[in-house]
C-alpha cells in the first residue's frame, strides 16, 4: 500500500500564495487605434477646398487603398523614433487593428468629409462596389512614426487612379505634427492629425479631377 504524506501547513499556504499572485498579475498592454479629428489642421491645400463649391461632387465614388506599410511599421506594436537611424518597438503599446487598415479608414473619413460623398469605401472591394467607383487613393507608405515629446513623421507617395485602373496622378507628401503633450496617447492624436491632413491634400486633388463618365476615359 502506498501511503500519501499529507501536506503540511507551510506548503499549502505557499500554494495558495502562489495562485492568488498568478490572478493579481494583470495584462499592462494598451491598446490604441486612430481616429478622425473633427477639425484637423488645414494644409494650404485643405483651405482651399473648405472655400470652394463641393455642390458637384456628392455622387462620386472613392476608393481608398490598398494602403503598402513598411515592413518596420507591419507589426501590432507601435513603433517610437529615438534617432535619425534608430527606433525602438514598444512590448505593451498596440495597434488594436492593423496599421494599414487605421490609415485608411481615417483617409476615407477625411476625403468623405472634404469632398463630400457618402460614396466612399475601403479595400478591398469587388463586384458592384468596385464597379461603380470613379477614383482609386492608392497610398504607398514611407514613413509614420513619431518621437514622444517631439514630432511625428508621415511621409507618402500616393496615386489616384480612375475607375478603368488608368493613371491619373502620383504625389509626395510629407507631413511634420508636433506631440502636443507625453505618452502614447499624445503621440496618436499627432498621427492622427498627420493623417488629416494627408487627407486634406488628397481630396483637393480629387476635387480638381474630371466628375462622371470622364473620369473613367
Amino acid at each position: 500500500m502506498i501511503r500519501r504524506r499529507p501536506i503540511g501547513p507551510s506548503l499549502l499556504a505557499l500554494t495558495v500564495s502562489i495562485a492568488l499572485a498568478s490572478c493579481a498579475v494583470s495584462d499592462p498592454t494598451q491598446f490604441y487605434t486612430l481616429s478622425r479629428e473633427t477639425a484637423p489642421r488645414s494644409s494650404t491645400a485643405g483651405a482651399a477646398i473648405a472655400s470652394s463649391s463641393v455642390d458637384a461632387t456628392g455622387s462620386v465614388g472613392i476608393g481608398v487603398g490598398p494602403v503598402i506599410v513598411p515592413g518596420y511599421l507591419d507589426r501590432s506594436q507601435i513603433v517610437v523614433r529615438t534617432g535619425a537611424d534608430k527606433v525602438e518597438i514598444s512590448t505593451f503599446n498596440r495597434w488594436a487593428e492593423p496599421l494599414e487598415d487605421g490609415i485608411a479608414r481615417v483617409l476615407a473619413d477625411e476625403i468623405s468629409v472634404r469632398v463630400p460623398t457618402e460614396r466612399v469605401v475601403t479595400f478591398p472591394w469587388r463586384g458592384v462596389v468596385a464597379r461603380s467607383l470613379q477614383y482609386q487613393v492608392v497610398v504607398a507608405v514611407l514613413r509614420f512614426d513619431g518621437r514622444q515629446g517631439g514630432d511625428v513623421t508621415l511621409d507618402t507617395r500616393w496615386r489616384v487612379l480612375a475607375g478603368n485602373g488608368s493613371e491619373l496622378m502620383v504625389r509626395r507628401s510629407t507631413v511634420s505634427e508636433r506631440v502636443e503633450g507625453s505618452g502614447y496617447e499624445a503621440m496618436i492624436a499627432a498621427m492622427a492629425r498627420a493623417l488629416g491632413i494627408l487627407g486634406q491634400d488628397i481630396a483637393a486633388e480629387i476635387r480638381a479631377l474630371p466628375r462622371g463618365e470622364e473620369a473613367r476615359r
